[in-house]
């Protein structure tokens, strides 16, 4: 199981779209807890704070709601859609004796023999859903790929995890390697122009072939016939 990480979190009582604003102003993200069991709870979070957790390799959060020792995990994060800076978070509240739902990382571990003799690797997706016990919830999925070479390719289906089930589509391709496409140059196209002066222009120095009727074989009027034409005048 991954290790537990402890959530610092403060009662929000002022709510609203201006109030928000104003606390991740001040480097405070508003959020709010909710489970099964209990109602909702409104919060702020310390940024800095927040990043730290969603950085360590927890997934389960310990966190103490009034005077109750609770267990959560990150049911929602909104994400600004220009800055992507965290704007607001769910958390939803688990039993230690639960099974639970959620998403972890896939991480690729070493270089693949066909990166090294330059195949280009595309990471499809980098979670995977799972289900399992609240206890036993793994800090990601690691996929050694030093092996693998141009044309190969890890699906869903390839993967498995200790004490759970993995949810997401098994067909779904992780990771594959494959060959460079090769450019290609388009030769500049000849204007139509340009093709009928080339054509019509002979090269200096070269002779140019005789009509059909002159030249070499061609007939030649007949002397015979030239001195007739004088007798007759």
């Amino acid at each position: 199981m991954a290790q537990e990480f402890k959530l610092e979190l403060d009662k929000r009582t002022e709510l609203g779209n201006q109030t928000a604003k104003q606390m991740r102003d001040k480097g405070k993200i508003p959020g709010i807890f909710y489970s099964a069991t209990h109602d909702a709870v409104p919060f702020v979070i310390d940024r800095r704070h927040l990043h730290d957790a969603l950085q360590s390799m927890s997934r389960v959060y310990a966190v103490t709601v009034g005077e109750e020792k609770l267990h959560v995990i990150f049911k929602e994060i909104q994400y600004h859609p220009v800055t992507e800076e965290i704007v607001h978070v769910d958390l939803f509240g688990v039993s230690l004796k639960d099974t639970i739902t959620l998403s972890i990382p896939v991480v690729l571990d070493g270089e693949a023999a066909g990166v090294k003799t330059g195949g280009i690797m595309t990471q499809n997706i980098t979670e995977l859903e799972i289900s399992c016990p609240a206890t036993k919830v793994p800090e990601a999925v690691h996929l050694d790929v030093e092996e693998m070479e141009v044309g190969d390719s890890v699906h869903v289906y390839d993967l498995s995890i200790e004490d759970g089930e993995i949810l997401t589509n098994p067909d779904i391709t992780v990771v594959s390697v494959q060959a460079p496409k090769e450019e290609i140059i388009e030769e500049p196209e000849l204007e139509e122009e340009e093709l009928e002066g080339e054509e019509g222009e002979g090269v200096e120095g070269e002779e140019i072939p005789a009509e059909k009727g002159e030249g070499e074989g061609a007939e030649k009027p007949s002397g015979d016939s030239e001195k007739e034409e004088g007798a007759s005048k």
